[in-house]
């Protein structure tokens, strides 16, 4: 991650100078990134009225306004994860398992570059996608010599369990199962690292279904009695800890602490898991938050700014309540249709997001503390969204998050500055300290032009950024003094 910095520094000798001169600095920030610090970029007050980001949150308490640590010291890259078996090499795929000797030896040694590549994940058994580890299958050699190879080339081994192969199969539709799966996984691997679940109560199932597998999926994991895999981090997918989601369009369906009239979520994410796992999807039934008929409170300004604050807003709750120690990883994709058969025109009509707007996402996830993030798509090739296929939108979230790696080059924990969002104005900023390194990111998909954000009271950072046109996101970097 050490690459060689070029220093610029840019002087604002007049007001519209200054910022014209900036904003071609950042325009591009995928390309701009790994360049210069900008020092003390407008310290002046601009006169710019909007408001701070210091609404209520939904936990009912208000920000501090002082840095957080961010969750995400656990190591410098962390692994980024990709769905399903789709990132499987293909020579693990196409091996065959020879007939005398080590059969892991038909699998080449597997090429583990952290800052480039996708973990591989097996989602092993019942036609989920990978090879099962069950010992009765024929292709459990397969799973278990994959764990084998990643382990030995210092990958994360990690695993995915569904409903099919889950404890207690749920939600079969006649399908096959694998109920031994989690248990003869936990015997074959030589370490756990990740133990990822996406279990949910859609369909026929019920909260009973998830609680009881998650539940038993936990127990035995923790009373494995090899410690490289007892101590595995845990997440099932929309499980995380917080009171209440703002992200839901209904507002008296966003309490989290009876679900289904009976399921305290915050409670069970906390007696159980360690990973926090937000569903932090750009849904078009965000669309909703602009109702105020609906809302019955604050409501956001467009639909596209809507699609963008929602997501956000619930991995801000998750990150404000995240236990010591926990993870943050939300569950990110290009854009979600779900639920809105038959409605998508009429009822639900937020648009896909523009290609800025996903990678502006993946970066304000991470500099609100995320230490990763699990990639979903409904298939190896598409998406939801018309214009970016899976191959492109993994892609645009690697390069994404990749952008901010020189932030981190300085080492040590970063600090979140900004956990709040502001519903109304379509305006959202997050920023991180690392070192004597501030970065702050500006979104503004509101209706006004030019919007600028309150800035921590920190030598070296002016008290507003300086102003972002509507419809665009920039980047601005300081340099701490003292």
């Amino acid at each position: 991650m050490s690459n060689p910095r070029t220093l610029l520094i840019v002087l604002l000798v007049a007001a519209l100078a200054g910022c014209a001169a900036l904003d071609e600095f950042v325009a591009d920030v995928g390309r701009s990134l790994p360049g210069a610090v900008i020092r003390d970029a407008s310290g002046r007050d601009t006169g710019e009225t909007s408001r701070r980001n210091t609404d209520r949150n939904d936990t009912g308490r208000r920000g501090s306004g002082a840095p957080r640590r961010a969750s995400s010291a656990r190591g410098s890259p962390p692994p980024i994860f990709g769905d399903w078996w789709y990132v499987i090499p293909e020579p693990y795929k196409r091996a065959s398992m020879p007939k005398t000797g080590d059969p892991c030896a038909a699998f080449p040694r597997f090429v583990y570059d952290r800052t480039e590549q996708y973990t591989p994940i097996n989602v092993p058994g019942a036609s989920h996608g990978g090879p099962s580890f069950v010992p009765s299958n024929p292709g459990s050699w397969r799973a278990a010599c994959t764990a084998r190879k990643l382990y030995e080339a210092g990958a994360p081994v990690a695993v995915l369990i569904r409903e099919r192969n889950c404890p207690y199969p749920f939600n079969t539709n006649g399908r096959p199962t694998s109920p031994g799966e989690v248990r003869a996984m936990l015997d074959a691997v030589p370490r756990l690292d990740y133990l990822f679940m996406d279990l949910e109560p859609n369909g026929d199932a019920t909260p009973r279904d998830v609680r009881r597998n998650v539940e038993a999926i936990v127990r035995m994991v923790r009373s494995h009695p090899n410690p490289r895999v007892s101590g595995a981090f845990i997440g099932n997918y929309n499980d995380w800890p917080g009171r209440s989601d703002p992200a839901k369009i209904w507002p008296n369906r966003r309490g989290r602490t009876r679900v289904s009239g009976v399921w305290d979520r915050d409670a069970f994410y906390r007696e159980n898991l360690n990973v926090a796992m937000p569903v932090c999807y750009p849904y078009r039934v965000f669309s909703k938050h602009t109702e105020g008929r609906l809302q019955k409170g604050d409501t956001a300004p467009n639909s596209r700014a809507a699609i963008f604050w929602a997501p956000l807003a619930r991995l801000s709750v998750a990150a404000r309540d995240l236990p010591e120690g926990h993870l943050l990883i939300p569950w990110v994709t290009s854009y979600a249709t779900g639920g809105t058969k038959g409605m998508r025109d009429t009822v639900y009509t937020a648009p896909p997001p523009p290609r800025a707007d996903l990678e502006a996402l993946i970066r304000h996830i991470r500099l609100r503390g995320a230490y990763s993030y699990y990639v979903w798509t409904p298939s190896a090739k598409r998406t939801h969204h018309p214009s970016i296929d899976h191959d492109a939108y993994t892609s645009l979230a690697m390069n994404a998050w990749r952008s901010l790696d020189p932030l981190f080059e300085s080492g040590g924990p970063g600090r979140v500055l900004n956990l709040e969002t502001d519903k109304t104005s379509g305006v959202q900023w997050s920023g991180m300290i690392v070192g004597d390194r501030v970065w702050v990111l500006v979104s503004n998909l509101g209706n006004r032009d030019g919007a600028t954000v309150s800035l921590p009271s920190l030598p070296g950072l002016p008290a507003r950024t300086p102003p972002v046109p509507r419809g665009v996101h920039r980047l601005f970097r300081w340099k701490l003094r003292g």
